[in-house]
C-alpha cells in the first residue's frame, strides 16, 4: 500500500503545482495581446507574404507521408527481425503471417506515392 500511497501523493502535488502555476500566470501575465499573435510562422522565420500559408503543394504531404512510412518500418520490423528466432519458436506461421499483413500496408502506402508522384526527384 505504502507505493500506491507515494503514487497518490505524487499525483495530487503535481496537480497542485499545475495549477497553482495556471493561476500565477493569469495574475502576472499582461491583459494586453500581441498583435503578431495570429501571425504565420514556420520554422520560426516570419513569412513576409500573407497568402504564402495558403500556398503548400501536395508535395510536402506526401513527404510527410514517407517519412511516417520510414519510421514505421525501421521502429518495427528490425526489432521483430532481431527476435523472430527466439519467439518463432511458439507460433511461427502467426508470428510470419503478422509481419505480412503489416508489410503489405506499408507497400500499400509506397505504392500511394509512388502513383502520387512523390518519389520522384524534383
Amino acid at each position: 500500500m505504502t507505493g500506491y500511497f507515494a503514487l497518490v501523493l505524487f499525483f495530487i502535488a503535481a496537480t497542485i503545482v499545475g495549477v497553482a502555476l495556471l493561476v500565477i500566470n493569469r495574475l502576472i501575465a499582461p491583459k494586453v495581446p500581441d498583435p503578431m499573435e495570429g501571425y504565420t510562422y514556420e520554422c520560426g522565420v516570419p513569412l513576409y507574404d500573407k497568402t504564402s500559408h495558403l500556398s503548400m503543394e501536395q508535395k510536402y504531404y506526401l513527404l510527410g507521408l514517407l517519412l511516417v512510412l520510414f519510421d514505421l518500418e525501421a521502429a518495427f520490423v528490425l526489432p521483430w527481425a532481431a527476435i523472430f528466432k527466439a519467439v518463432a519458436q511458439l507460433n511461427a506461421g502467426f508470428i510470419f503471417f503478422e509481419m505480412f499483413i503489416f508489410l503489405f500496408i506499408l507497400i500499400l502506402g509506397y505504392v500511394y506515392a509512388w502513383k502520387k508522384g512523390a518519389l520522384q526527384w524534383q
